[in-house]
């Protein structure tokens, strides 16, 4: 499926989804409509996980800011953020696995879209940031927010208030991405990366992405023993000698 800006592929049971607006894959109030519809497909029993690229060597440079400048009033504004907050907090919260594979530029709500995301992985040439300061401007779908919980609130301060575009090297430093991809043949490691994913039994890692968010508000013992309930759960579905 092609949208305004989005395009969209299910392959070998992954739902890709293309941010496709060149120059820069800025994003539209329009293309956030059609990333909304087809996260609806996350919940078809032939997709198994999602994975978000950009086209043209760039993931996307933010939201078009020019194109929300002509919104008559603040009440408008508010209808775009809310729906694209949406849009990302279904990402994030997700039971299906989610995946940013960034190249080149990814700035702002570029960036904040991806951080929705369960994993990201990058490759070696990107440069990420969240540099809405440069335009008198804070982050307004929660990058600011998700930033912090990858690297501290201290640093996710530093680079905000500094508009800061770091490196992949550093992104991968600091936790921001969970693996640095070589830009040659980006498209085919990340097809590999994913391809890993693919093969593994989708209950361990709905399971383990249920873990993983839980473990956020709760203690550790808590945390253990829902550990040692899944594995028992899990056991019990093997085959038996």
């Amino acid at each position: 499926m092609s949208g305004r800006g989005i395009e969209t592929l299910v392959k070998n049971r992954v739902l890709e989804v293309t941010l496709a607006n060149p120059p820069d894959n800025r994003l539209t109030p329009a293309m956030v409509e059609d990333l909304y519809e087809a996260t609806n497909r996350l919940e078809a029993d032939d997709v198994d996980m999602l994975l978000i690229g950009g086209s043209r060597r760039v993931f996307s440079k933010g939201f078009d800011v020019e194109a929300i400048k002509s919104y008559p009033g603040p009440s408008e504004l508010r209808k775009v953020l809310i729906l694209s907050n949406a849009v990302f907090s279904r990402i994030a919260r997700s039971p299906k696995l989610t995946i940013a594979a960034i190249s080149g530029a990814c700035m702002g709500g570029g960036l904040e879209l991806a951080m929705a995301c369960h994993l990201r992985v990058c490759s070696d040439k990107a440069r990420l940031g969240l540099p809405e300061v440069w335009i008198n401007l804070v982050p307004g779908l929660g990058g600011f927010y998700r930033l912090a919980k990858l690297v501290g609130t201290a640093k996710a301060l530093e680079l905000v208030a500094l508009g800061d575009l770091i490196t992949a090297e550093e992104a991968l430093r600091l936790n921001v991405i969970s693996r640095v991809l070589p830009q040659q043949d980006f498209a085919q490691h990340v097809a590999s990366f994913v391809g890993a994913f693919a093969t593994a039994d989708q209950r361990v890692i709905r399971h383990l992405i249920a873990m993983a968010a839980r473990s956020e508000t709760r203690g550790e013992e808590d945390n253990i023993r829902e550990a040692a309930e899944t594995f028992v759960e899990l056991m019990s579905c093997l085959p038996k000698p």
